[in-house]
């Protein structure tokens, strides 16, 4: 084997789904924290959630920081579903991004949240993400 057949896909270590505990009040029947499934986003997810977050600002186009971490974070659940109709309209939202912030209602929460997605997908810190993104 080449150096250069390091880099065919079958010499790829595939991404792993990982696990967190998300909202500390969301618990199963014995008291324990319900995890969430979350995975990190391909390079082309991550290129599409950037170019719906652009906005136009005065002929100038800007990232709108709020919007991308919204649509990072619900792309990369996998569970609980935020996609699933009876969920949202249990909480009374329309959209997973909406879903997203009524299941989890506690800043800090939402914070680390935010962190450990943008950590599992390569960046950094949110510094840093806004200036990959700028790019």
């Amino acid at each position: 084997m080449t150096a250069y057949d390091l880099f065919f896909k079958k010499n790829r270590k595939e991404k792993e789904c990982y696990f967190s505990e998300v909202c500390k009040d969301i618990k199963d029947e014995n008291g324990n924290i319900i995890k969430w499934k979350l995975r990190p986003l391909e390079t082309s997810e991550e290129e599409e959630i950037r170019e719906e977050a652009m906005e136009n600002e005065k002929g100038k186009l800007k990232l709108n920081m709020k919007k991308y971490l919204e649509k990072l974070i619900t792309a990369s659940v996998v569970y609980p579903n935020l996609y699933n109709a009876d969920l949202q309209d249990s909480y009374n939202t329309k959209t997973p991004e909406e879903l997203l912030k009524q299941i989890v209602n506690t800043p800090g929460e939402y914070s680390a949240l935010a962190k450990l997605v943008q950590e599992k997908n390569g960046f950094n810190s949110l510094k840093e993400s806004i200036e990959e993104a700028k790019n």
